[in-house]
C-alpha cells in the first residue's frame, strides 16, 4: 500500500464529509476527554446531547472534581457502563490537584479510567502527538485494508501497522477520520465498500471478502440470571437501597431485589399485592432476566429508603430497572 496516498484520500474526505459533531473543533482537553469517555461502548448520535447536558452541569474539569458522586451518576444516568462516571470524577480530581491535563498519551494513561485508546485519541486531538487511538472500529478498518489475517483479540494486535500509517502532521484528525470510517462506511456488517473513498487501497475489498475481517475470536457465552426486582410501598412510598460502592452497578440505587426468586428471599418480611410486567436487560457478559412483584411492608427496613415520585427521580438508577422505574413513578403519581 502506498500509505502516503492513502493518508491524503483518507484526510481528503474527511475535510469534506466528517460528521458535524460538538465536540469537533475543540482541543481543550477537558472536552475532548469527556467526549472519548463518554464514546465507550456508545454510539455518537445518542451521546452528543447528553455530552452537551453534562457539560452545562460541570463546565470545567475544576467543577466535575468538586462534584460529589451522586451528582456525577445522576448525570450520566441512562448511559450504562457507570464505572466510567466514577473514574471520570476521579480523574477529574487528578487533574485538579495538578493543575493541568497531561500532556501526553504515556502520562494521561496515569489518570484512572483512561486506557490506551482514550488516551492516544486526547493526545492526537489536543496536542497532536501522533499516537493511533486504536479502537474496534480502527482496529476494523486496518484489518480490512491490511487483509490482516491474525485473530485480533484486542486492538492492540495491529499496534504496529496503526503506527506505521498515521499521520503525523494530522494525527487527531487521522484518527477521526478513521472513526468516521469505521462508523458510517466500515461497518462490521454490510461494509459500504462501494462508497469508501479508501476502497482503492483495501486488500479485503480486492479479494473479495471485506466482511470477513478482522479475525475474531470466538464470542464469550452471556451467564443469565433470574432476578426478582420487589416494588414494596410503606405509606405511600417506594423502597430503595444504594448498591455497594464496588461490583456491577456500583454506587447506584435500586428497588429490592435478589438472584433468588422469591419475594422472601428478595424483601423478607414484605406482603406480596401483585404481580408486574417481565423484563430483561443484557450486560457484556451477564443477562437479568427479571420478573417483578408490588409489595407491602409495615416498617422500612435497614439499609433502605422510602421515597416519592420527586425523590425517586433524583436518584441515579440503572439503566437495568427502567421499566420497574417507570412503574413506581407511575404508581406514586396515581395515589
Amino acid at each position: 500500500m502506498d500509505a502516503m496516498a492513502f493518508r491524503r484520500a483518507l484526510l481528503y474526505w474527511y475535510d469534506r464529509a466528517r460528521r458535524e459533531l460538538p465536540w469537533r473543533g475543540t482541543r481543550d482537553p477537558y472536552r475532548v476527554w469527556l467526549s472519548e469517555i463518554m464514546l465507550q461502548q456508545t454510539r455518537a448520535e445518542a451521546v452528543a446531547p447528553r455530552y452537551e447536558a453534562f457539560l452545562a452541569r460541570f463546565p470545567t474539569v475544576e467543577a466535575l472534581a468538586a462534584a460529589d458522586e451522586e451528582a456525577v451518576l445522576k448525570a450520566w444516568e441512562g448511559m450504562g457502563y457507570y464505572s466510567r462516571a466514577r473514574n471520570l470524577r476521579r480523574a477529574a480530581m487528578e487533574v485538579a490537584r495538578r493543575g493541568e491535563f497531561p500532556q501526553s498519551a504515556k502520562e494521561l494513561k496515569t489518570l484512572p479510567g483512561v486506557g490506551d485508546y482514550t488516551a492516544a485519541a486526547v493526545a492526537s486531538i489536543a496536542f497532536d502527538e501522533a499516537a493511533p487511538a486504536l479502537d474496534g472500529n480502527q482496529a476494523r478498518v486496518l484489518a480490512r485494508l491490511l487483509a490482516f489475517e491474525e485473530t485480533v483479540d484486542t486492538p492492540q494486535r495491529l499496534r504496529a501497522q496503526a503506527e506505521a500509517l498515521i499521520d503525523r502532521e494530522r494525527p487527531g484528525d487521522y484518527n477521526q477520520a478513521l472513526m468516521d470510517l469505521g462508523s458510517g462506511i466500515c461497518t462490521p456488517r454490510a461494509p459500504k465498500c462501494e462508497t469508501c473513498p479508501v476502497a482503492a487501497f483495501c486488500a479485503a475489498r480486492a479479494g473479495g471478502d471485506a466482511e470477513s475481517y478482522p479475525r475474531l475470536p470466538p464470542p464469550i457465552a452471556r451467564r443469565e440470571v433470574e432476578v426478582t426486582v420487589v416494588l414494596a410501598y410503606l405509606g405511600g412510598r417506594v423502597l430503595v437501597r444504594r448498591r455497594p460502592s464496588k461490583g456491577l452497578l456500583a454506587g447506584l440505587w435500586e428497588f429490592p431485589n435478589d438472584s433468588g426468586g422469591t419475594l422472601a428471599q428478595a424483601l423478607p418480611g414484605a406482603r406480596a399485592t401483585g404481580e408486574l410486567a417481565r423484563s430483561r436487560h443484557v450486560f457484556t457478559h451477564l443477562v437479568w432476566n427479571m420478573r417483578g412483584l408490588r409489595a407491602e411492608v409495615d416498617a422500612l427496613p435497614e439499609g433502605m429508603r422510602a421515597v416519592d415520585a420527586e425523590g425517586l427521580r433524583a436518584l441515579p438508577f440503572p439503566t437495568a430497572l427502567r421499566v420497574y422505574r417507570q412503574i413506581a413513578l407511575e404508581e406514586l403519581e396515581g395515589r
